[in-house]
């Protein structure tokens, strides 16, 4: 992931002022009748921009991040708790580089506090709020632009994720998760080349799909405890490498049936079923390794668990 030159950001530490920066159409609070729950909105139309960072930081509840209307930059919309939380948003423009954050400020005691710190590579979250995952649950909606080539950051606890991310211009990705259930997907190509993947999951089920249409240059996952699928399919434009490590818990690889594959094993004390690979010196391949253009090669770190590595017909 390139360096944005964002400052450390802690969702129980940025500013209420941030919220001031900017000249983005902001939509204030509307209270709910008879609930404690409020609304805010702030949206921001495409003009002057080269590039764009955004980072996205969230405890609880439920989150979305999908691409936005046509013209629009970004679509920010949160229902949050005001008797615990207070919304924020933060927007710099500079030079043609615009640079977005989303996050939640507690409004309790510290001990109820929930933090997200992305560069201390921190997560730390209340776990009472895994019981607010309901009908009333606190929600976070990103949409963003689909013109502009972005490096988004995405940082959560304890959610709900849904990302889906086709149709963007992603040249930098970034995601962690907590004690979460996440779903990210990439259903239409990545317009632009994104240089750099990283995905780093703590206890939690998580599924990646069609990550071929990413058009990653560099694939990073961490895995710790839980279920994990990683499913390589989607229209495969340049090779790539992969290296993916896995603590604890049950672990899927899937791959289109015409891609090229190679993986490098390291693993200790983990089952591994690798169909429809060939085991070739260190590693394992497919049958086409040698003759193709484009090659994903992946270096596979398992400690404990389950592997099963999957060709996927078309």
């Amino acid at each position: 992931m390139r360096d944005t030159g964002l400052p450390r950001l802690t969702m129980g530490t940025v500013r209420r002022s941030a919220l001031g920066v900017a000249l983005s159409v902001l939509i204030g609070f509307s209270s709910l009748s008879g609930q404690e729950w409020k609304e805010f909105r702030t949206a921001r139309q495409i003009g002057g921009l080269e590039t764009l960072s955004v980072e996205i930081l969230y405890g609880a509840g439920r989150l979305s991040v999908s691409p936005a209307e046509e013209g629009l930059l970004y679509d920010v919309r949160m229902r949050y708790d005001s008797e615990r939380f207070a919304p924020l948003r933060s927007w710099t423009a500079e030079e043609g580089a615009g640079n977005l954050t989303v996050s939640l400020r507690s409004e309790g005691a510290e001990d109820e506090a929930v933090k997200v710190d992305l560069d201390d590579r921190d997560i730390e979250l209340d776990l009472d709020d895994l019981r607010r995952l309901d009908d009333e649950a606190g929600r976070l909606t990103v949409r963003l632009g689909s013109s502009i080539p972005t490096d988004l950051r995405v940082a959560v606890g304890a959610a709900e994720g849904t990302l889906a991310l086709g149709g963007l211009a992603l040249v930098g990705l970034e995601v962690e998760t907590g004690a979460s259930q996440t779903h990210l997907t990439f259903d239409q190509k990545n317009s632009v080349r994104m240089e750099d993947m990283r995905l780093r999951v703590g206890a939690a089920e998580f599924r990646a799909e069609n990550l071929g249409n990413a058009n990653f240059e560099s694939f990073r996952f961490d895995g710790g405890v839980g279920d994990v699928t990683l499913d390589f399919s989607g229209e495969w434009r340049e090779s790539g490498t992969a290296r993916v490590k896995m603590g604890l818990g049950a672990l899927r690889l899937q791959f289109p049936s015409d891609l090229a594959v190679r993986i490098e094993r390291r693993s200790f004390l983990s089952a591994f079923d690798a169909e429809g690979f060939t085991r070739v010196g260190d590693g394992y391949q497919t049958a086409n390794w040698e003759t193709a253009e484009v090659r994903l090669e992946l270096e596979l770190d398992a400690i404990f668990g389950a592997i099963s590595v999957e060709r996927l017909s078309e």
